[in-house]
């Protein structure tokens, strides 16, 4: 059975991995198609965030930064990579 664990962490880290790309690849197409919208859900996300931060979560510590963290990552990766908008545009 032990043998099993690293087998099973190592396909949980692939599935993880590929959720990560396709989300990613997903915003991207979003930013293309709807720019307005996206605008407005980094917004929201940055505000979520600043919610989160000024108020008193009756949990453990680890778990408000555990969600802080979540909150961040949530508004990074909702951000437009402009650079990368910028050279596909010079490119076609």
């Amino acid at each position: 059975m032990s043998e099993d664990l690293p087998n099973s962490r190592r396909d949980l880290v692939a599935r993880v991995a590929t959720l990560e790309l396709l989300v990613s690849d997903l915003i991207d197409l979003l930013w293309r198609i709807d720019p307005q919208a996206m605008e407005k859900l980094v917004c929201e996300a940055g505000r979520d965030l600043e919610i989160q931060n000024s108020r008193t979560i009756a949990a453990a510590e680890h778990q408000r930064e555990r969600l802080f963290t979540v909150l961040q990552d949530r508004r990074r990766k909702l951000q437009h990579r402009r650079k990368a908008a910028n050279d596909e545009t010079v490119v076609a």
